[in-house]
Order: structure tokens, then C-alpha cells, then sequence
């Protein structure tokens, strides 16, 4: 089955339009808000405020793009999109375009261009072919008159002067019209009467930089794909010429499209849909590429000049003429292509977990990152995971983070399969995965969790996880699909159904990967920016039709570092001690001013749980603590000793008093007379020291863990003397804001300038 999302335009509106929509996605909708100036909410509930349409064209907008990101977050990318006048700057949105806040300004401006237009009027005529009505119009003298929608043929949208559009009316009733309505509307859009308001809206486009369309969108003015470096002229062509949807429609049937989605209020583009199935030929038998028929399920096949992005097909051969309007534009000289904050990284991650920006806020894993720093990050329109915690999980915190759309921390262990029967009832769809060893029966049965095939028989998984990996052993550990061997326990005990399992077999485990740095396995020299390509590499080969992002984690700490990781190719970054620093991070304000104080010769490695039986170090702050040092011998004595009652008794004693604070705890699950591990004494400490009470404070201050990753220094480093260089003002959006609108203002400078002028 191939499938077209549709988006509607003006006159689909209704009272209390996006109910159940605006919980959802709190965080773009508090965007719009910014925007307007104005609850979008409230506007839906005022039928007196969407008769204005500078309030009703933002608000369609908004109702449309958060249609689109309910509809993405539950199943694949459609092989097309196309909307109807305005919905056509939704489609662009969705498509990748174009970002969200730039589309709203957009529209608003057009609607308010618009909105200053009057005198004229439109007439929805249903009932007359478009021929038989130029016809009519051509003997009626009616020549001041333009066809602004052909939308079937049988429904069509005259444009004019108001008083020749009345008189029209009657006349088309006696020719047979069966409606004849006049639309609320007191300008003629689509008509070469809005010559003047495109020139003015051309001058806003032209201060836009579009993207190519990563889902073909078709245009109102051509029927045919939208071409990046096109789009600006077609808008503002769009605002004085007819829109061709009927063509459109034509050429969907004829590339093989067996499927309407229309996302937005009402049933309009579904009716004419239905109409277009039953009239138009299918797919010819043998398309003009010789490749035969368009299969279902694939993208629909359309002309070379259309796959390569090009306008293909002619103009109207018949309409209005388009006085003042230009063919094309010229540029005086060659102009550089302008990158912005929320076009770095990949559109669609960004799309998947409803951000502005391709930036992940996440913490250490000692519980700094709590749900204060997850509400801060959405408002800011990031993505956000907390730490996991130890511990049965809050129901309240889970409901909200499902409502607020951040995602939890999951870390191998015997709480993890209860931990995440939690994050399943409560319906939560993100998780950030820290597994050394690969995944585990608790993360797989996360992740599948209502996975099933689509109508196409496609694999769908509609919970995500990010998965930190340190190089490309492990990556190809969560690129893989589950074992049969844990699929078949899980099914076998009830933990996932045979559809679940079946889905899951066709899907890798993680739908994300942050490459991180590799702790202390330094022997090839890799550090995670070397990393980032390989494994980039192996994801773009992982199974399914989604594809797996990779970013980086804890290394981008200055604009710089940002910008390199994009040009390398990251899909996103992931921010871990900077968050820690974050007035919102549940950590005492001490250790943030340490830890945003730290430089290079603060940092050193010790010995930490991560890896605990290998000894892998991590890096932590030395000031202040004696916490290296401690974990540093008991990783000695655990490789020297496999009982701890084997340590010598002096230091053995030492150790119990200093370090321990009495007799060595039990190993979990114990027996009495069972003897304790070295290494499980390690463990035992090692968590201890980096446990803190709720206020942030370290239950062991003399001997206190604090994780500081490379950004971090990097960061303290060149924020020194700016007002970032406090920890109060180092809110997930300052920080996020800093490095990405810098770092996209690096790759501006630095991007070449196209040889025939065009960014």
C-alpha cells in the first residue's frame, strides 16, 4: 500500500479543533504560543476569533503540525505528502522543509498580507466541470474572473471582484450548478488580484533557506515534487495562481498512491480522494522508466526529473495571466547558504522525539537528572531522559514524562524488568539505554511492546531507545534484531505476543545510538568523533525502514566541537555533566560550582560501576574527594584477591573502618555463611559514593563520586569571563541555544558558495 498524508487548508476549521492534541505535544504548542503572542487553545475555543484569518491561518498551521507529529510518532513516514493552500506550508513543515517556528512566521505573515487585501470574493461551484465554467465565463464577458481551486470535476473555486462574482452566480445556477455558495472570504486568493500581496510575501520567502524535502510534498501550483531551491518562488506563485488539486490527485493515482491520510480537522481531502479512486486510471502497466509497475508498499515512482527533485509537468495551459509576477529570480551575486540552529542534525530525529533541535539533555546516571531538568528541556523544545533511579519509579513522574514526552534512564540489573513494567503502564515511549553488555530481556521487551506489522505488511516499533554505545562491537549489538533464543523466553513467558516477537524480528533494538567516549579502552587511539563514522556506517545498514540516528554523547562542550560533530555527520548530541550543572539538576550547589569550575587538572580516572568487574575507569572530579584514590585500591585488591576475607587483615581493617564504616555488606541474595567478593565490595562502594540525599547532597561528602565528562571541561574552558561561566545560568535551553546557534553560525561561514548562486 503506498500512502499520501494530506493536510487541509482554510475552511476546514471547527470549534475546539486539536482537543487531545495539545496535552500531547505541550511543548510545540507552547512554541506557537510564543509565536502568537496567543493561546492556540483558547483561539480553537473562540469561534468569533476564527472568523479572522490572520488568527485562523496560524492556528490551522499549528492544529496540522501537531496532527502530524501524533500521527509520525505512531507509524512510518508516508511516500508522499501534499496539502491544500495553506496546508501546503504544513506539508512542508512535515516533509522536512522547513522548520516549525519558521513555517508559523511564515503563515502568519502571509495571513497577514492577506488580511489587508479586500474587495474581493470566491464562489465554490459544485456541479459544472472547470471547461464547461470558462465556457460560461467566456460568453458572460466574465473575463475578470479566475479559477483559484479545481479541486474535482465537479467542485471548483472561482476568484474575483466581489461585485462580478455575485453577479456571476445566478447564471451558473441556470447553466445547471447545483450549489453556488459564496465563501467567507473578503479577498480573491488564488487570483492574479493577489499579484501585489505575493510580491510582498516574496520578499519574507526569500529571507528563508528551504531544505530539500526528505518526503516528496507535490505543489499546488504544478502537481508535481517541490525542488528545494524552488520552493520560495512557488509560494509566492501559490498566492496568485489556481491551486491544481485535481492534477495533483491525478498524478498521485497514476505513481501508484492506494491511500489518503488526511490530518487535520474535517473530511474534505478524503471525499475528494474517494472521488479521484473512482475516476481516475490507476498506474499505466508500463511506466515511462521501464521498470514496471510501482509496487505496494514502496514510494511511488515518479519521472527521472521528478525523483531527482525537479518540477516536471507544464504550467496550466489555460488561466489567468499573473501580471507583475517574475520567472525567475535573480540573484545579484552568489549568495552562501544560511544553516540554522534547528536544521543541524537529522530532521526526522528531531521529528521522532517532537524537538526544535537536535539536542538530547541527559545526566551521569547519579540521579542529578530528575524531572525539574526534563520540563525545563521541553519548554526549551529539547529532548530530555531522567536518570534512572533506584528504587520502585514514581507513578506521578512517569505519567508526566508520557504527557511531556521526555524519556527515562534504563540500566541493566534486577530492578530493570520491574522498572520497566512501570514505564509500560504508564505509557511511556522513550528510554535511554546504558548497557555495557548489549541488551537485555527487560530493554527488548520495552521496546516491543506493541510493536505489529503495518496495512504494508511493514515492521513498526513504536517505542524508542537510545542506546549510549563506545564502539562499534557494542553498536552492532543493538543494530542486530533480538536473539530468537530471548525472543522466544519472552513470548514464553507472556512478556510479549507472537505478533509482538514476529514484528520484532525484522527491527534492531535500538532505534537510536549516542557514541560515547570509550572510557579507559584506549589501545586504538579512538576517541567517540573517530567513532562517530563507523558506527554511523553500521546503522545506515541496521534492518527496518526507519532510520537508526547516531550522535555523540558527553563530548561537545564548545561551538566548535558542536559544529565538527555536525559536519561529521551526527544526527544529534547528547549533554551529561552540563546538565549536572543546570539550576534544575538535583545536585548541591557545591558540587555544580566544582564541577563548573573544573578544568584539566581537576579530572582524572578512577575506577567507577560502569564496567565494575573490568575496572574500565571513568573520569571524576579528584578535588575535593578521596573517591579515586578509594576505588583505586579496592580495584587493585580485586585483582589480587577473590575473597575479600583474603585481603590482609591490617588493611582489611583499614578498609572496613575508613572506607566501609563497618563490616563488608553482603553480597545481594546472599546466605549468611556465604563469604563477600572483592568485587562486590568494589560494587557496594562505588554505588554508595555516588548516591546523594534528595536535596542533591553526597552521603559520603569525604569520599563523594562526581562524574565529569569532556564537555564539560571543554565548556568551563571557553566560557570562562561570560555569563555562562556561572552555573545559575546554565539552563538546558541557555546552553543548548549557545552551542547550536554558534556552532550553525561556523558551518555558515564555512559552507561554499554554489558556483551558479544558489544556496
Amino acid at each position: 500500500m503506498t500512502v499520501v498524508w494530506a493536510f487541509p487548508g482554510q475552511g476546514s476549521q471547527r470549534k475546539d479543533m486539536g482537543a487531545g492534541l495539545f496535552d500531547r505535544h505541550s511543548a510545540t504548542l507552547a512554541r506557537a504560543d510564543a509565536v502568537l503572542g496567543r493561546s492556540v487553545r483558547e483561539l480553537c475555543a473562540d469561534q468569533a476569533a476564527l472568523r479572522d484569518t490572520r488568527v485562523l491561518q496560524p492556528v490551522l498551521y499549528t492544529i496540522g503540525a501537531l496532527t502530524y507529529l501524533d500521527r509520525a510518532a505512531r507509524e512510518p513516514q508516508p511516500h508522499c505528502m501534499i496539502g491544500h493552500s495553506l496546508g501546503e506550508y504544513t506539508a512542508l513543515y512535515a516533509s522536512g522543509a522547513l522548520d516549525f517556528e519558521t513555517g508559523l512566521r511564515l503563515v502568519v505573515a502571509r495571513a497577514e498580507i492577506m488580511g489587508r487585501a479586500s474587495g474581493g470574493a470566491m464562489l465554490a461551484v459544485v456541479g459544472l466541470g472547470v471547461e464547461r465554467l470558462r465556457e460560461v465565463m467566456r460568453r458572460e464577458g466574465a473575463d475578470d474572473i479566475d479559477v483559484a481551486n479545481h479541486n474535482s470535476p465537479r467542485q471548483t473555486v472561482l476568484s474575483g471582484p466581489e461585485d462580478s462574482v455575485r453577479a456571476l452566480a445566478p447564471v451558473l445556477r441556470r447553466e445547471g450548478a447545483g450549489k453556488c455558495v459564496l465563501l467567507h472570504i473578503s479577498v480573491a486568493a488564488h487570483s492574479r488580484y493577489m499579484a501585489e500581496a505575493a510580491d510582498e510575501l516574496g520578499a519574507v520567502l526569500d529571507t528563508v533557506t528551504f531544505h530539500e524535502p526528505r518526503v516528496p510534498v507535490l505543489s499546488n501550483v504544478t502537481a508535481r515534487p517541490h525542488r528545494a531551491d524552488r520552493i520560495a518562488l512557488r509560494l509566492r506563485e501559490h498566492m496568485c495562481q489556481g491551486v491544481r488539486w485535481w492534477d495533483s490527485l491525478a498524478h498521485l493515482v497514476a505513481q501508484g498512491v492506494t491511500e489518503l491520510v488526511e490530518l487535520g480537522p474535517g473530511s474534505v481531502l478524503t471525499k475528494l480522494w474517494a472521488t479521484a479512486r473512482a475516476e481516475l486510471p490507476g498506474p499505466p502497466a508500463t511506466p515511462d522508466t521501464g521498470e514496471g509497475p510501482a509496487r505496494p508498499g514502496t514510494r511511488p515512482e515518479a519521472p527521472p526529473a521528478a525523483r531527482e527533485g525537479h518540477d516536471t509537468g507544464p504550467r496550466p495551459a489555460s488561466g489567468p495571466p499573473e501580471p507583475g509576477t517574475r520567472a525567475t529570480t535573480a540573484r545579484s551575486a552568489p549568495r552562501r547558504p544560511r544553516v540554522t540552529r534547528e536544521r543541524l542534525g537529522a530532521a526526522r530525529f528531531r521529528e521522532r522525539y517532537a524537538t526544535d533541535s537536535a539536542w538530547v539533555v541527559s545526566g551521569t546516571g547519579d540521579g542529578a537528572a530528575g524531572d525539574e531538568v526534563c520540563r525545563a528541556a521541553r519548554a526549551a523544545g529539547l529532548m530530555a531522559f531522567t536518570d534512572p533511579s533506584p528504587g520502585a519509579p514514581d507513578p506521578a513522574s512517569l505519567g508526566e514524562a508520557a504527557r511531556s514526552g521526555w524519556g527515562s534512564g534504563l540500566r541493566p540489573g534486577p530492578e530493570a524488568d520491574t522498572r520497566v513494567t512501570a514505564l509500560l503502564a504508564h505509557d511511556v515511549r522513550h528510554v535511554e539505554a546504558d548497557h555495557p553488555h548489549g541488551p537485555d530481556a527487560a530493554l527488548v521487551r520495552f521496546r516491543f511492546t506493541g510493536a505489529h506489522r503495518g496495512p504494508a505488511g511493514t515492521p513498526v516499533a513504536v517505542r524508542h531507545v537510545l542506546a549510549r554505545v563506545t564502539g562499534p562491537g557494542q553498536a552492532a549489538a543493538f543494530l542486530r534484531p533480538p536473539a530468537p533464543s530471548l525472543l522466544a523466553g519472552l513470548v514464553r513467558t507472556g512478556a510479549l505476543t507472537e505478533d509482538e516477537a514476529d514484528a520484532a524480528r525484522e527491527l534492531p533494538v535500538a532505534s537510536d545510538l549516542a557514541v560515547q567516549d570509550p572510557g579507559g579502552w584506549h589501545e586504538d587511539g579512538a576517541d567517540a568523533y573517530q567513532l562517530l563514522p563507523a558506527v554511523a556506517a553500521l546503522a545506515a545498514r541496521a534492518p527496518g525502514t526507519e532510520p537508526v540516528h547516531v550522535g555523540l554523547c558527553g563530548v561537545v562542550g564548545t561551538p566548535e566541537q558542536a559544529a565538527t560533530a555536525f559536519a561529521l555527520g551526527a544526527a544529534f548530541l547528547v549533554s551529561t555533566s552540563l546538565t549536572a550543572c543546570a539550576p534544575e539538576a538535583r545536585l548541591a550547589p557545591s558540587l555544580k560550582d566544582t564541577l563548573a569550575r573544573a578544568g584539566e587538572d581537576d579530572v582524572t580516572w578512577a575506577p567507577t560501576e560502569r564496567h565494575a568487574a573490568l575496572g574500565v575507569p571513568g573520569r571524576v572530579v579528584r578535588r575535593g574527594t578521596l573517591f579515586p584514590a578509594r576505588s583505586g585500591l579496592l580495584h587493585r585488591l580485586l585483582c589480587e584477591h577473590r575473597y575479600f576475607a583474603d585481603i590482609p587483615a591490617p588493611r582489611r581493617r583499614h578498609i572496613e573502618e575508613h572506607l566501609l564504616g563497618g563490616p563488608a555488606p553482603p553480597p545481594p541474595g546472599s546466605r549468611a555463611d556465604d563469604r563477600p567478593l572483592t568485587a562486590d565490595v568494589f560494587r557496594w562502594y562505588v554505588r554508595e559514593t555516588a548516591r546523594r540525599t534528595p536535596a542533591g547532597e553526597p552521603l559520603r561528602p569525604v569520599d563523594h563520586q562526581l562524574r565529569c565528562d569532556p564537555e564539560a571541561i571543554c565548556f568551563n574552558r571557553a566560557a570562562a569571563g561570560t555569563a555562562l561561566a556561572a552555573w545559575t545560568a546554565r539552563t538546558p535551553g541557555a546552553l543548548a541555544a549557545h552551542l547550536l546557534t554558534n556552532a550553525a553560525e561556523l558551518l555558515t561561514a564555512r559552507a561554499p558558495v554554489p558556483a551558479d548562486g544558489r544556496p
